[in-house]
């Protein structure tokens, strides 16, 4: 076990603490350790310092994947892995700065050496030189080892205090540091005081800006975010406009609103760590494959410089043989037959010795024969690191940005009690949740590529300093010239993008309110046809009239961008590439790079180019990201507004569920719809089943809606905006649970019935609770004669478990009536104490609605109902039993009904029912 004090000071520094079960530590993402183990692993393995060995390289890599899989929080303790990682290359530094020791020293040495040899030899110092240099070596030794030391504290220090700002032992948190910010923004000399303050002013106006004071005296809050600050401090200056900062800053506030932000920036730095070190090691990678792919390329060249060399070479051997031969044909001539013979013969030996030795200078045969080491030794390692760690990469991404997606589209889409899924849903924009996720998508997918590809690009800008400390005017001199012609372009380009995303925005805006029209006339298709004998010509002309509108805007949208691209190309290829060209030229020339260098030095000056214009070269996904962030920001808001419930304020008279025999009352309470309105002066409803009746349009359903919006309930439905409270008055409830049967019914589609009916996944329970949970609802359903007797074939048993598509559109309404009692009612242990039935009857058969009224007034006994009901009421007249004048309007009982509240006149007023008797 740690010692305590260990542990305490652990603590106070921030340090996790190491914990060799690694199954114990937060996970952010599936395999996030696993994932940090192997992009670190892999980035130490590949870049190596010369003259390393593959020893250390396999040590280092593996102590530092070890370390980065056992930390029990490891996300919060990427500092310690970095700081051990650039321990790994101490040897490295050492050996470089003896080296620049020694050769100091030597140069000193020499002109002591020459100075001695000027007095003469046999001097006693030259007896001691010996002596001298090793005392000079090992003084050498502990200067670097010194300042080596000196150097890591410093390094390994900054970095935590960059990552841990609130800790205990952090530079933010010395005195030391508060001192020197309050000097740097309280000095800021004039510019035109001396040219050579012209830098300290530079850092003094930096230090003087607001939002890097509001950094600096915000580092001690606890709650301060560093990386918001970080954001913050940076101005609108040069470096702003060069570079995408400002929307980066933008994308990462909108999705804050989303996510908490202390979550949001740990994943953040997860996934910029595990990029960071996997795609600079992918880059190394690049730039040792570009040199063996530019080699092969020039010995590819080089064939044809050859093959010439050689036919000239036979030309001069044929013309010398030929010389030869007439020289020898004259002396041939005075010899024998014979001896002609045998000549001919060593003239055919020494053609067929000549013939191969032509074969065997056949200048392809050494590059075709490296074909197969380049492809087997260069190439497939090259080829399986890069999608091997760029999968591993890549998955990185997806977790993260699949996160996003989740929170947008399904997470907090829910939260609320539903209010926000309800506000997205009746907003007037046309998008879908999963519209508003893809905007999401396009705002991480953008932000992320821009550190993708520059961390890719970092090894090989890495390269240019060098060659720029020995040639600095060169990119002055290109420079200009490019960033003039890409003002060009991205001014162009910049003015096509915005009409291009103007126009796709509409075109998603349209084609979101086609696929709700086309969904919905597609489900009514029946109801279309039967509407009247224009009804289907007139869905035709607005379906007709939608796509088109849409495809002409889809081809504007295409031309703009097909041209927008060639445009790009163009200037890429033609202009900016062939200044870069003439850059290479003058490094070839000067012999700063070599032939094997030009592919890499030329990616290495446009990546260049890139970076310093990545704000322009982005322009275009740049503006589709301020389109999709101005659509979150619009979701964010309906959301925020959602949040603020549309209640009725209610009271519950005793503790609400348990006293039953409570009632409730509704004093001096007044609302209005549209052009219904309602008073209620007062009135008190103990148990009981009661008639809501009262003409179409007179507030009875408006009734059910303020008495479902009660803040008093167990689950309380906020009420539609159009209705208007104009007198809250009193409203007293019985009990929280109030549930409610609406009007029209709702049935999720690819779902198994049974699994609506119990919110949950039937056939993931047991054998014994799913057969028991079945066997009920069958039961209950059978009971109200859910499938007609004469009805065959039919297993209800195994219809509530099998996945139907719609199972509602191949029921009759009064099935699905039936369905919605027993869901809501009967197969509950007891009825709810309130309950709600909304015209649930009219579509009940006369033998089907007798039953269920008499089960509902056995099972409900103790409850009280509200039933909107549809009737023929009867006027009675007082004097002559005639039904002449309405005096007493009344709803028949059917041994239901125990009252009756009627609306009539914009007056809710409490009516008994008629017996069964006086109606016969």
């Amino acid at each position: 076990a740690m010692p305590e004090p260990v542990r305490a000071l652990a603590a106070a520094a921030g340090i996790g603490i190491i914990n060799h079960d690694a199954t114990t530590a937060p996970q952010l993402f599936p395999h996030d350790k696993l994932i940090v183990a192997m992009s670190i692993s892999f980035n130490r393995f590949t870049i190596k310092y010369p003259n390393e060995t593959l020893y250390s390289r396999f040590f280092w890599s593996m102590l530092l994947g070890y370390l980065a899989f056992v930390f029990n929080t490891s996300h919060d303790n990427y500092w310690i892995l970095m700081c051990v990682h650039l321990f790994s290359f101490h040897q490295f530094l050492f050996q470089l700065m003896m080296s620049g020791a020694s050769a100091s020293n030597n140069s000193g040495g020499s002109k002591e050496s020459e100075g001695k040899e000027s007095r003469g030899k046999g001097t006693k110092k030259e007896k001691n030189s010996k002596n001298n240099a090793k005392s000079s070596n090992i003084v050498q030794t502990l200067k670097a080892t010194t300042v080596l030391i000196a150097l890591y504290l410093v390094i390994f220090y900054t970095i935590y205090s960059i990552a841990r700002p609130q800790g205990v032992y952090s530079f933010t948190q010395t005195p030391f540091y508060e001192k020197v910010m309050l000097f740097m923004s309280s000095t800021a000399p004039s510019p035109s005081s001396s040219p050579s303050l012209a830098s300290s002013t530079i850092l003094s106006s930096f230090f003087n800006s607001s939002s890097v004071k509001e950094f600096i005296t915000s580092s001690n809050d606890e709650n301060g975010n560093v990386l918001k600050k970080l954001l913050s401090t940076i101005n609108n200056n040069t470096l702003v406009s060069l570079l995408p900062i400002q929307e980066i800053k933008d994308a990462h506030n909108i999705l804050s609103r989303f996510m908490p932000q202390s979550i949001l920036d740990t994943k953040i730095f997860y996934l910029l760590f595990v990029t960071l070190y996997i795609q600079t090691a992918m880059g190394y990678l690049g730039i040792d494959f570009l040199r063996n792919e530019q080699n092969r390329k020039n010995a590819l060249i080089k064939i044809e410089d050859e093959a010439k060399k050689l036919k000239e070479e036979e030309a001069n051997e044929e013309e010398q043989e030929a010389k030869s031969n007439s020289t020898s044909n004259k002396q041939i001539g005075k010899n024998s037959k014979d001896q002609t013979k045998t000549k001919g013969k060593k003239h055919e030996q020494t053609k067929s010795l000549d013939s191969k030795a032509n074969k065997e200078k056949d200048p392809s045969k050494k590059f075709r024969q490296s074909a197969g080491k380049f492809i087997f030794c260069v190439a497939t390692p090259y080829m399986l690191q890069i999608v091997g760690f760029g999968a591993v990469n890549m998955y990185a991404y997806h977790c993260f940005r699949d996160d996003i997606h989740r929170t947008i589209r399904l997470n907090d889409l829910f939260q609320n009690d539903g209010q926000r899924f309800v506000a997205t849903s009746t907003t007037t924009s046309s998008l879908s949740p999963g519209a508003y996720a893809q905007n999401a998508e396009t705002v991480v997918n953008t932000v992320y590529d821009i550190f993708n590809q520059n961390f890719f690009s970092l090894p090989k800008l890495m390269l240019l300093p060098q060659v720029i400390a020995k040639q600095p005017l060169l990119l002055v001199q290109i420079t200009p010239l490019i960033l003039l012609s890409d003002y060009v372009k991205s001014t162009i380009v910049s003015t096509i993008t915005t009409e291009t995303e103007r126009i796709s925005k509409e075109v998603k805006e349209k084609e979101a309110l086609r696929n709700r029209i086309e969904q919905y006339d597609i489900k009514n298709s029946e109801l279309i046809q039967r509407s009247g004998f224009d009804s289907i010509l007139f869905t035709e002309e607005r379906w007709i009239e939608l796509t088109e509108s849409i495809q002409e805007l889809k081809a504007t949208a295409s031309i703009m961008k097909r041209s927008k691209m060639y445009f790009a190309w163009i200037q890429r290829h033609f202009v900016m590439m062939a200044l870069v060209d003439c850059a290479l030229a003058k490094l070839i020339a000067v012999g700063k790079i070599g032939a094997s260098d030009i592919f890499v030095y030329a990616r290495a000056i446009e990546d260049f180019i890139g970076f310093i214009l990545m704000r322009s070269r982005a322009e275009s996904e740049l503006a589709s990201m301020s389109t999709s962030i101005e659509v979150l920001s619009d979701l964010k808001q309906i959301w925020d507004d959602s949040e603020q419930r549309h209640l009725l304020k209610c009271n519950l008279s005793g503790d609400g569920d348990e006293k039953e025999t409570e009632s409730i009352k509704m004093k001096d309470l007044s609302y209005s719809r549209g052009s219904a309105s309602v008073q209620i002066d007062d009135i008190e409803l103990s148990s009981g089943i009661y008639a809501v009746t009262g003409a179409n349009g007179s507030g009875k359903s408006t009734l059910f809606r303020l008495l479902t919006a009660c803040d008093t309930n167990r689950k309380s439905i906020d009420m539609d905006n159009s209705i208007i409270i104009k007198s809250a008055g009193t409203v007293m409830m019985s009990s929280q649970n109030v549930v409610e049967i609406a009007q029209n019914f709702y049935w999720p589609l690819n779902t198994a019935p049974a699994d609506w009916i119990y919110y949950t996944n039937i056939n993931q329970l047991s054998k014994e609770d799913r057969d028991k949970k079945v066997s009920k609802l069958s039961t209950e359903l059978k009971a109200l004669k859910f499938y007609p007797e004469t009805e065959s074939g039919s297993d209800l048993a195994t219809d509530l478990i099998t996945v139907k598509d719609d199972w509602f559109a191949d029921l009759s309404g009064g099935q699905k009536s039936k369905v919605e009692l027993v869901r809501k009612v009967f197969l509950e242990d007891r009825c709810p104490n309130i309950l709600l039935i909304d015209e649930t009857f009219a579509p009940l058969d006369p033998d089907s609605k007798s039953l269920i009224m008499q089960k509902l007034k056995d099972f409900c006994s103790e409850s009280i109902v509200l039933v909107i009901y549809h009737a023929d009421v009867k006027d009675v007249d007082s004097t002559e039993g005639t039904e002449k004048v309405k005096e007493d309007a009344c709803v028949q009982s059917s041994n239901f009904f125990d009252a009756n509240l009627h609306v009539e006149n914009g007056v809710l007023q409490l009516r008994s029912v008629c017996s069964d008797e006086s109606s016969s």
